[in-house]
């Protein structure tokens, strides 16, 4: 990956820093320290100030740091201990207010910190630099356009597979291992789910086989180069019930709906309105209670949120996933989930 990707994320993060009236800022969530610095391991924090970047890490992860991270950071070992590392850099910077990522960070650990850093201000933050990961730049557009179709070519052949007599289990195992077979791995554990499971929005695959007439939802995804993709699709095996094909049109319709209202500047609660009011005028408001998407990139599950709390309004290059639902206690669901792309003018479908 380009190392000036890396710089003009961390110049978008010093930016932020500063808009929340911080000197510094410690990234500790390891999605983020590979995001803002490019490397690939575990094991490592990173401290940005105005004018510096260090990267810390310990002697298992030292050689490989060095080796991926060109120049833009300073890369330090830690000997003693990560609190004494960063202690040694607040006080040789003369630190007076130092974010941290209060959804990350453990209590001890924050507890510790703040105690060593007594003439710091020590101050939660919640998602600085998941905000900037939200809107996604032209590399990383490619490499969830990737994820994408390889997810679609292992699901069709998965979808092949299914007929009386296949478990969801073996259909969970063929798409894990078809994955692994063309040099990637799942973003997430498949949800193979049939009949009266698929009421269960993560169901969990079972030895449960197939039956004439069934519906089963399969809800899978793709990681490449570091991006994740994620979509479902709700298949019948046979006759279609009356019931299913109602719930599915509503759930199709919901899912259009919200997907014509994405553009530039919309609020995400709106998108979310649009899907669930359709839903809820079919008489099926109680039986979908989750929010209507999420966004998907280097995590499965990130920002932005589609919700009706969401406070996020769109902007071009954020992508995320359009997922109405219906499930039925005793019944099934049914659920239809894509990936679209917000664009200049409106938006665009990502799968298929």
């Amino acid at each position: 990956m380009p190392v000036l990707e890396h710089k003009k994320r961390l110049s978008g993060l010093r930016q932020a820093i500063k808009d929340a009236s911080l000197d510094s800022f410690l990234v500790t969530n390891a999605t983020n320290v590979s995001y803002l610095s490019g490397f690939r391991g575990t094991d490592a924090v990173m401290l940005v100030t105005a004018d510096a970047g260090y990267f810390l890490t310990d002697s298992r992860y030292i050689e490989e740091a060095e080796k991926e991270i060109a120049g833009h950071l300073d890369v330090r070992l830690v000997e003693e201990s990560i609190f004494a590392s960063i202690d040694a850099i607040v006080r040789s910077k003369k630190l007076k207010d130092l974010g941290f990522e209060s959804m990350d960070l453990p209590y001890g650990v924050a507890q510790k910190l703040k105690g060593l850093l007594s003439k710091t201000g020590f101050v939660p933050v919640k998602n600085l630099a998941e905000i900037l990961r939200s809107v996604k730049d032209h590399g990383e557009i490619g490499r969830i356009r990737k994820a994408v179709r390889l997810a679609e070519e292992v699901f069709e052949r998965a979808a092949g597979s299914v007929r009386p007599g296949v478990s969801e289990e073996l259909i969970k195992r063929e798409i894990e291992l078809d994955l692994i077979s063309k040099g990637s791995t799942c973003a997430f554990e498949p949800i193979v789910a049939s009949g009266l499971n698929s009421s269960k929005p993560h169901a969990r695959a079972t030895n449960r086989s197939f039956k004439n007439n069934d519906f089963i939802m399969i809800d899978m995804g793709a990681k490449v180069d570091g991006y994740n993709s994620d979509l479902t699709r709700t298949v019948v095996l046979g006759r279609m019930q009356e019931r299913f094909r109602k719930i599915y049109k509503t759930v199709g319709q919901a899912q259009l709906k919200a997907i014509d209202r994405i553009t530039p500047g919309a609020k995400a609660s709106d998108i979310d309105k649009a899907g669930r009011d359709h839903i809820k005028k079919s008489g099926f408001a109680k039986y979908f209670g989750h929010s209507l998407g999420h966004g998907v990139g280097m995590d499965v599950h990130e920002e932005p949120s589609i919700s009706p709390s969401s406070k996020t309004r769109l902007v071009e290059g954020m992508i995320f996933t359009v997922e109405p639902a219906i499930y039925i206690p005793g019944f099934g669901g049914v659920r239809i989930e894509d990936m679209v792309l917000v664009t200049k003018r409106g938006c665009e479908i990502l799968t298929r």
